[in-house]
């Protein structure tokens, strides 16, 4: 992920989808190189066929997807006091996106991610990030979050990007339902993987190597939802559904026309969902 924003982050300030000038502190050297590379368009042709080629979508579903999750975000800043991002890995929008220097943000991941991450954020704006340890399989975000300034009758933006796929349902299902319960007004932008993709992974193209790869390297998904589940599914843990694409509708909307939008990788969703106000339902 850091290499594909940091791929994008060289393209032309006009043409790209965000800025991430933080990306290329968490590549090895060699990707690091291929980053500098891609300032140069001619290069960065080059550099972006040999990527699609190796995993065919996956930069453009990793781009796309950032940029809808940060317009959904710039979108609800106004009307939130604080941003948890669930599994936060090395998520760059505690200091790339301006508006959030106003919040609290609250990063939460494994205890070794956080402390890599912090090393390599070195000279960044940090003062106002809480970063949170904790094992979602082991301990629940509320729970670490409950020795923290975190304050749950605050509307929120919760961000679960990239995380649900690792997990275990019964993790899914306990996380899914404290959302339900946050701040009316909260919103939480959450991906997940189509269920099919582990269930019948011939379904979609590169589900097969993709899924052989990620258990070589000893990740291997888990979890994942029939989209035609998902409204019902978020329903009952205490949300409303707002949105919920796949990967090319998401490619379609933020690079259609782009010769480096191709289609590729489309089991991978986003999908937005709102905290109803439970004193009015009532």
């Amino acid at each position: 992920m850091a290499l594909f924003r940091a791929i994008e982050t060289a393209r032309p300030a006009t043409a790209r989808l965000f800025t991430d000038r933080f990306a290329t502190r968490f590549l090895r050297p060699a990707y690091r190189l291929v980053a500098r590379l891609s300032r140069f368009p001619v290069l960065r042709s080059l550099v972006v066929h040999r990527v699609d080629r190796l995993v065919p979508g996956a930069r453009t579903s990793a781009v796309a997807r950032t940029r809808l999750i940060d317009d959904a975000l710039s979108a609800a800043v106004h009307g939130i006091d604080q941003v948890v991002i669930l599994g936060a890995g090395y998520d760059c929008r505690a200091y790339r996106i301006p508006a959030l220097d106003r919040l609290a943000v609250f990063e939460i991941d494994h205890p070794d991610t956080l402390g890599e991450k912090r090393r390599r954020l070195a000279g960044a704006r940090l003062a106002h990030v809480r970063f949170v340890g904790t094992d979602f399989d082991r301990r629940s975000a509320a729970d670490a979050l409950a020795s923290t300034d975190y304050d749950p009758a605050r509307p929120t933006f919760f961000i679960w990007e990239g995380v649900t796929n690792y997990l275990t349902a019964s993790a899914v299902d306990t996380t899914f339902r404290w959302l339900g319960i946050a701040a009316p007004g909260s919103t939480v932008a959450f991906t997940y993987v189509h269920r099919s993709v582990l269930d019948a992974p011939g379904t979609f193209e590169g589900a097969e190597p993709l899924l052989r790869e990620l258990a070589r390297l000893g990740e291997p998904w888990t979890f994942g939802l029939d989209p035609c589940d998902t409204p019902a599914y978020v329903s009952a843990r205490g949300l409303t559904l707002v949105e919920d694409l796949g990967a090319d509708e998401y490619r379609e909307r933020y690079l259609a026309g782009r010769p480096d939008g191709r289609r590729g990788y489309a089991f991978y969703r986003v999908a937005l969902a709102t905290v109803a106000d439970r004193t009015a339902a009532g």
